[in-house]
């Protein structure tokens, strides 16, 4: 699979996932890392992370990646954060 179509096949599983939890995308980022084929994804939930812990919905999201993309596409992804919009403008302050 090339890099374009893993970014827009992982994009899309990521709203169907998002959809099937009633989680409200508040951002959703697939990118490249410049690193071979590898891919960065960051996930900031407006509504829907509420009662789940950060381990329970990097699982979830991971597994159902895994079940969309299978193994030789899964291990391309090298970096997965799921945050709520007040972790995420945490997560801000830390970067600047």
């Amino acid at each position: 699979m090339t890099k374009l179509k893993l970014v827009e096949t992982i994009r899309a599983a990521i709203q169907e996932w998002a959809q099937q939890h009633s989680i409200e995308l508040a951002l959703l980022e697939v990118e490249p890392t410049g690193i071979e084929s590898d891919v960065r994804i960051i996930v900031v939930a407006r509504k829907g992370f509420e009662n789940w812990s950060e381990i329970d919905r990097d699982e979830s999201l991971y597994q159902y990646l895994r079940s969309k993309l299978g193994d030789a596409d899964i291990v391309k992804i090298s970096l997965t954060i799921t945050m709520s919009e007040e972790e995420y403008d945490s997560y801000l302050r830390v970067e600047v």
